[in-house]
C-alpha cells in the first residue's frame, strides 16, 4: 500500500508546528526522526491512551491534601496536592545561550515541604516491574517539570528538592458480591525516587533541541513508528 502524500514532510516549513516543548514529549528523544516530525509537522502515530489517562486522573484525585508520609516515607515532611493547569518556563538555556524553546505543560502532584522546598510527584499507571526501566523512561520529563518551576516564565521560582514517580500497577481485582454493581481493579502502589541530575538533563536537551533545529534526520532502527511508516511507504528511503 502506498500512502499519497500531499507535501514533502522531509522539508522544514518556515516555522515549526509546535512553538514549545512539552515535558511528556521528551521520550521521543529516543528517535531523532520522531522528534523532528513531531515539532515541525505535528506528525506522530496516534496512541489510544484514554483508559490509561482516565485511570491516572482518578488515582491522582486521591492525593489532594495528603500527608507526604501517606505516600512514602522517602518523601520530605510536607503535604501533597494536585497541581493542575498549564505552566510555562523561561527560554531554555543551552551553554549559557537562550534558545527559542520553552517548556509548557501540566504537572500531576506537587508537594509543599515543611522546609519551604517542593517535591514533584508524577503519577504513572504502568505494568512495568523494573523501577530502573521506569526511571529511564521518565526522568527527563521530571527534570523538565523542575525546570518549569525553578525558572518560571511568570511568578516566583520554587526550589525543587526531590522528584519521583508514583506508580500504580494493576495486580488483581476486588472480590465482591455477585449482585453488586460496584466492582473494580486492585492496584499495587509504589513511590520511586528519581535522583536529580541537572547537568545530564541539560546535555540531553542540547541534543534534543539540536535534533529539532537540524535537518531531516535518520530514524532509530528500533523505532516501531518509523518502521510502520516505512512499511506503508510513507517514507521513500
Amino acid at each position: 500500500m502506498k500512502i499519497q502524500i500531499s507535501k514533502d514532510f522531509t522539508v522544514k516549513p518556515k516555522l515549526p508546528y509546535k512553538s514549545v516543548i512539552t515535558p511528556s514529549s521528551l521520550f521521543k528523544g529516543n528517535c531523532a526522526r520522531c522528534t523532528w516530525m513531531t515539532y515541525w509537522h505535528n506528525l506522530s502515530i496516534p496512541k489510544n491512551m484514554n483508559l490509561q489517562q482516565t485511570m491516572s486522573r482518578i488515582q491522582e484525585s486521591c492525593f489532594d491534601g495528603i500527608d507526604n508520609y501517606a505516600i512514602s516515607d522517602l518523601l520530605p515532611k510536607g503535604w501533597s496536592s494536585l497541581y493542575k493547569g498549564k505552566y510555562s518556563s523561561q527560554s531554555i538555556e543551552i551553554n549559557g545561550e537562550k534558545t527559542r524553546w520553552k517548556f509548557y505543560g501540566a504537572l500531576d502532584i506537587l508537594s509543599k515541604n515543611n522546609d519551604g522546598t517542593y517535591s514533584i510527584i508524577d503519577g504513572k499507571v504502568s505494568m512495568k516491574k523494573d523501577d530502573l526501566e521506569l526511571v529511564a523512561s521518565y526522568w527527563t520529563q521530571l527534570e523538565a517539570y523542575a525546570y518549569m518551576l525553578e525558572k518560571p516564565e511568570v511568578g516566583e521560582p520554587k526550589k525543587i528538592s526531590t522528584i519521583g514517580l508514583l506508580q500504580w500497577r494493576i495486580n488483581g481485582a476486588f472480590q465482591v458480591d455477585a449482585t453488586s454493581t460496584s466492582k473494580g481493579f486492585r492496584v499495587e502502589q509504589r513511590y520511586i525516587p528519581v535522583e536529580r541530575n541537572v547537568e545530564k538533563f541539560l546535555a540531553f536537551m542540547e541534543n534534543f533541541i539540536g535534533i529539532i533545529e537540524g535537518s531531516f534526520p535518520s530514524s532509530n532502527p528500533e523505532c516501531q513508528e518509523c518502521e510502520f511508516l516505512k512499511d506503508i511507504r510513507f517514507y521513500t528511503e
